[in-house]
């Protein structure tokens, strides 16, 4: 066997190896195996690891010497790469076949050049088997899979969010939307807090509707309008013969009704206080017994409370217990009211109209005027206000148009000049362009300037001074 110089020496006098250290160091992402085989430039075999020979089935030695274009007419390697190399004076990567355990291989070919540039060396070796490689590939497809499982769940959990009454732009409802998805899933307590009328029952169905109970039920119980005397009975049930008026085969309470779903108390404040105790014996244990009954029940359900009272003002004036608002008091969402929040008014109130117009049979669109009075009124009634405002709206205006004039009294506090419509003649390109131009001069004539025509039309500024020169026959003023 001819002797062979070392590496390094083979880099310092003769043989540039350069090129094959700068392709197999880690950072090309590259793994150098063991399995290494060394021919000379006519293709005739020096060197072969020990664990190439182990791997592919060779006794040692058992190559050295051979011709790799031997080895590949005589089908020991399909294709060779040794010989790849040689007739392109170039690196060859590509899979090769050792028929001798019919084993399929990723292999690099590397020529290695003397100083004058002529082909001295090549050095073969595999980086990964083709087992490994299907082994990848297996695993990616696994990994692709769940990727599609986990984004048809995202994609799932959305959609029930969007299937509820949440419609909001504002970013307080955004962090809020973001912590109800977080906390879906989980079995902790949840506080919801806010004024009457922000829409704390449709958070509390909302993140019923994002959970894993969702197939289950959804119980709510608003705890101000239970009589004191029944609340207990209508909460935890009752047995047969349970009090005088009492029904003869009993009654399954509230709590119990929602057993694997959610139980949602709207106004937590308002329970009396021996209630308020069975309560916090009840999310303790999560067991309950009815009235008049003797043995416990195990109950599964996930608890959420709402309230538009400070409960921390009631634990210091010592009207609800500390104890159970501490217990109940686990996650706290609030929601703003609808003033604090302008940017969620016509969301809601387009999402309102339409589902009335839909349950009443209407057509009814809102005019430029009053979704920017829609947007600047206060709401002390909060969301609920305004979807009582679209519903009456639905039902009374014939108009195909709401606008100003169709509010109530209440709202304006003065009559309100009526926006007429354009007369019932002409193409529709006529009448469509009659009506722009009545919106767009009593916008300008009540806005000003073209900024504000902008924003209360949602068109460009440029836009607006052009329609406004058009409709208004004057230059606006910006």
């Amino acid at each position: 066997m001819p002797q062979i110089p070392s590496l390094p020496y083979a880099f310092e006098e003769d043989i540039n190896l350069k090129s094959i250290f700068d392709i197999i160091r880690p950072e090309n992402n590259l793994v150098l195996a063991d399995d290494m085989m060394l021919s000379d430039a006519k293709g005739v075999i020096l060197r072969v690891s020990e664990t190439y020979e182990k791997n592919f089935g060779f006794t040692h030695d058992s190559i050295v010497g051979r011709s790799a274009f031997d080895l590949e007419a005589d089908g020991t390697f399909s294709p060779c790469i040794t010989a790849d190399v040689i007739r392109q004076k170039r690196k060859v990567t590509a899979t090769q076949t050792i028929n001798r355990v019919h084993k399929n291989v990723m292999t690099v070919g590397i020529p290695l050049f003397d100083a004058g540039g002529e082909l001295k060396y090549v050095m073969c070796f595999n980086t990964v088997s083709m087992e490994q490689i299907n082994s990848i590939q297996r695993n990616y497809r696994q990994l692709q899979d769940s990727l599609v499982q986990y984004s048809q769940e995202i994609a799932e959990l959305r959609l029930r969010a969007t299937e509820t009454s949440l419609v909001f732009k504002s970013r307080p409802m955004q962090r809020l939307l973001t912590l109800m998805q977080n906390t879906a899933n989980t079995k902790a307590n949840i506080l919801i807090t806010g004024e009457t009328g922000v829409g704390k029952s449709a958070v509390a169905k909302a993140i019923h509707a994002m959970s894993n109970r969702a197939a289950g039920p959804f119980i709510e119980v608003n705890c101000a309008v239970l009589h004191e005397n029944l609340i207990e009975s209508e909460l935890f049930g009752y047995e047969r013969g349970a009090f005088t008026g009492a029904s003869s085969s009993g009654k399954i309470g509230k709590i119990e009704l929602a057993n694997h779903g959610t139980l949602f108390l709207d106004e937590i404040g308002e329970l009396p206080p021996h209630i308020q105790s069975k309560l916090l014996q009840l999310i303790q244990e999560k067991t309950i017994e009815r009235l008049s009954g003797t043995r416990k029940i195990e109950l599964d359900f996930r608890l959420l409370v709402a309230t538009n009272r400070d409960l921390e003002d009631a634990v210091r004036r010592g009207t609800f217990r500390s104890d159970l608002f501490y217990r109940l008091n686990v996650i706290r969402m609030h929601i703003p009211p609808l003033r604090q929040r302008p940017e969620d008014v016509l969301s809601l109130a387009h999402q309102f109209l339409s589902r009335f117009c839909q349950e009443y049979g209407a057509a009814l669109t809102l005019s430029p005027r009053l979704m920017a009075f829609l947007e600047q009124y206060h709401w002390p009634g909060n969301v609920r206000q305004l979807e009582n405002l679209m519903e009456r709206m639905a039902i009374t205006v014939q108009d195909p148009v709401i606008d100003l004039v169709h509010l109530p009294q209440e709202y304006t506090g003065e009559t309100v000049p009526a926006l007429s419509l354009p007369a019932r003649t002409g193409t529709l390109a006529e009448r469509m362009e009659a009506y722009e131009g009545q919106i767009i001069r009593e916008s300008y004539s009540r806005c000003g300037t073209t900024v504000a025509v902008a924003k209360e039309l949602g068109i460009s500024q440029a836009t607006a001074a052009r329609k406004i020169a058009k409709y208004a026959g004057k230059e606006a003023r910006p």
